[in-house]
């Protein structure tokens, strides 16, 4: 089977730190980011992709809390990325970790797509005007 043949594997790269505060705005903020991940990988499915998230998979054994098990989960997600013919960027914000990844996959020479779920029009045409080298996608 040839890779034209297999089904291609895309990197979600989306923020998975929470932001906050207070233990609340973390919390709600993590859910959020989740959520977002999720749907990411859900939007992946459905386009035919396999969603390689282990943002989603490794905190659920390493300890977001705890920086040697964060980096360590940060270093085992670049193999994963290592593996992947894409990268997915997902939302508008990027985060130190997400840089990490993004510099990776261009290093690598993998594709980097940016998706924005609900750019308004405004964005759509300010992103034309300013910034017309990114090739920005909308997850519908």
């Amino acid at each position: 089977m040839g890779k034209e043949d297999r089904l291609k594997k895309v990197f979600i790269c989306s923020p998975c730190r929470p932001r906050g505060e207070t233990p609340k705005a973390r919390e709600r903020d993590w859910i959020g980011n989740i959520n977002c991940a999720r749907q990411a990988c859900r939007y992946a499915i459905d386009q035919g992709k396999i969603p390689y998230a282990p943002h989603l998979y490794f905190t659920t054994i390493l300890s977001e809390a705890d920086e040697d098990e964060r980096e360590l989960g940060i270093l085992l997600g670049l193999v994963w990325l290592s593996q992947c013919d894409e990268l997915w960027i997902i939302g508008r914000r990027i985060t130190e970790g997400m840089k990490r990844e993004i510099a990776q996959a261009e290093a690598w020479n993998i594709k980097v797509v940016h998706y924005i779920p609900e750019r308004t029009a405004e964005e759509r045409l300010l992103d034309a005007i300013f910034h017309p080298e990114i090739k920005y996608k909308e997850m519908t």
